[in-house]
């Protein structure tokens, strides 16, 4: 009876202790890891607690990093990229929701300058040093990519003298307000954030050229989590903007409110990415720095 007993209860702290196991919440740090940590460290914990789980927050800084992650589910929520989300399909994640940020679910890419560059426009960033972000980045890389190759029918590499790869939009504002170097792509969203809470930081800064709309970054599901678990994440995230402790945390990170999206929002970025993939292919260009 001793034994049976003691059956029964190992059965029933397993089933628990399976129950407590952490929300792993991945960040792609569209800003630097510090700042991604500083960011977003409230807004992990209001799920957690929303939810009674633990939360552990994992961030990388390679946005191709992170969608392994999500795809071999080592995380069960992210914040990615709309370049990240091209990358992955249906099988392989969820669309949660994406940000609705000044009335709008939907952001740009800056091309931007210092204000002490001659640079005045696309035609003059030839034969200019340029920092992109990282390479699955739709607005730090793909987009500016098809831009440049729609401007000069060449591709990126050889229009411009030297390439950079900063792995975050606050690092390329950085040495744009610095001059360090002469040319970079930024996220408007990324952009607009620091020009609202520290404006010294884009004093230095023009914007040559916006372009056009496409759809917010968003925050997916690995396609490992339970429904349950996924209409729970979705509900709240739906329900931040109704709640006095949720508008806080929105109000801080600058987000009007969640909202729904599905992955066919996506689909003009997939096809602008391959679009650059295959131009670059065709014209077998030497391998960036």
């Amino acid at each position: 009876m001793g034994k049976y007993v003691f059956f029964i209860l190992s059965i029933i702290l397993v089933c628990v202790a399976s129950f407590a196991e952490p929300l792993h919440i991945g960040i792609a740090s569209i800003v630097s890891p510090d700042e991604s940590l500083a960011l977003y460290y409230d807004f992990n914990n209001y799920i957690g607690n929303k939810l009674g789980m633990e939360v552990e927050t994992i961030i990388k800084r390679d946005y191709d990093v992170m969608n392994r992650m999500i795809k071999d589910s080592a995380v069960d929520v992210a914040f990615i990229c709309t370049g990240a989300i091209a990358a992955l399909d249906e099988s392989e994640v969820r669309i949660l929701a994406v940000p609705e940020v000044a009335g709008k679910q939907s952001y740009r890419s800056y091309i931007i300058t210092n204000k002490s560059f001659d640079i005045k426009n696309i035609s003059d960033l030839e034969g200019r040093s340029f920092a992109f972000t990282d390479r699955l980045s739709n607005s730090g890389t793909i987009y500016p990519s098809y831009l440049l190759i729609q401007h000069f029918n060449k591709s990126p590499e050889k229009i411009l003298r030297k390439i950079y790869y900063t792995k975050s939009h606050d690092k390329s504002i950085f040495l744009i307000n610095k001059g360090v170097v002469e040319a970079a792509a930024v996220d408007s969203l990324i952009f607009e954030f620091i020009k609202k809470k520290q404006p010294e930081k884009v004093e230095n800064i023009k914007i040559i050229y916006t372009l056009p709309e496409m759809t917010s970054p968003p925050v997916v599901a690995s396609s490992h989590i339970s429904d349950e678990i996924f209409n729970k994440i979705r509900y709240l995230l739906l329900n931040m903007d109704k709640d006095p402790d949720g508008v806080k945390i929105l109000k801080f990170l600058n987000i009007d409110r969640f909202v729904e999206a599905e992955m066919e929002d996506f689909n003009v970025i997939r096809k602008i990415s391959e679009t650059v993939e295959e131009f670059n292919s065709k014209n077998n260009p030497q391998k960036l720095q």
